[in-house]
């Protein structure tokens, strides 16, 4: 699938960012399947690009997502719990993906291109576990954060309890799952899910002016081995994440990337990436 055949999701692909929007506005971009097999693709087509270094998540209307429809849960209810899957063609995982991150919500996870959430109003249920699975948030103080798993009575699904607690720590982690209430943007950084908050208005241009900083300045061989670090090394041991890190820095000194990094240091300047 090609970016120009999605119906549900804006792709866009500029200064070596690549914004996806989910485009629902008059539903307040819920979250459906066609969204989410288009949201794989755009994220695969992200990750092969060599001209995209960074992703930006948003959603269209001045909403990031409310979650599934409510007409789809109720269906769900009504049929005493039981779902159609949607089947479709997926791309595939990156090459060297473990088994444990082989699931649809932890595609973000796998790729080595950072995605960063923008998010403004409403974020709940669905759109709370796709913010979740993006490596940097941020969020407006307005916004409107429901994790919203109590009191459906659900549980903290697609592996939110692993990924929290790793992001936020445990205490956080619970208070974010367990409670029934809406956040606002300022509470989600201090309990540490936000990484950035701007005033209403500005998220985008934030996040947006992030990714072109680290598209431009950022080498993408270095963003590239350590978000695999941070992510998939780190699940495991110590000992064999030391020997990855060395690997990975053997491999970086003989790379044109590392070249360009001493040249601007020598020079006072801060190197460019983007330019041939």
């Amino acid at each position: 699938m090609t970016p120009d055949e999605f119906l549900e999701l804006c792709y866009h692909v500029d200064a070596g960012v690549a914004t996806v929007a989910l485009d629902r506005p008059e539903r307040r971009n819920a979250w459906s399947a066609t969204m989410a097999v288009e949201y794989r693709w755009a994220l695969h087509h992200a990750h092969v690009d060599p001209a995209v270094r960074v992703v930006v998540l948003t959603g269209a209307g001045g909403n990031f997502c409310v979650g599934a429809h409510t007409e789809h849960l109720e269906g769900i209810d009504a049929a005493g719990g039981s779902y159609q899957r949607e089947r479709a063609a997926l791309p595939p995982y990156p090459e060297g993906t473990p088994a444990d991150f082989r699931h649809n919500h932890c595609y973000p996870l796998t790729i080595g291109t950072p995605v960063i959430a923008a998010i403004e109003g409403a974020c709940a249920g669905a759109g709370f576990v796709l913010a979740t699975y993006a490596d940097i948030r941020w969020v407006a103080t307005d916004a409107r954060i429901a994790p919203a798993f109590a009191r459906l009575g659900l549980p903290a699904e697609y592996g939110m309890a692993w990924v929290l607690a790793r992001q936020v720590g445990v205490a956080n982690a619970l208070e974010l799952v367990s409670s029934p209430d809406v956040f606002d943007g300022t509470t989600a950084a201090q309990l540490g899910w936000a990484q950035h908050t701007t005033e209403p208005g500005g998220v985008l241009e934030g996040a947006l002016g992030q990714a072109r900083r680290l598209a431009r300045h950022a080498s993408p061989l270095s963003l590239a081995t350590m978000k695999r670090a941070v992510l998939v090394d780190a699940a495991g041991g110590l000992g064999d994440a030391y020997e990855k890190s060395v690997d990975d820095m053997n491999a970086a000194l003989r790379h044109e990337d590392f070249g360009r990094g001493i040249a601007a240091q020598r020079a006072g300047e801060l190197p460019d990436f983007l330019t041939p």
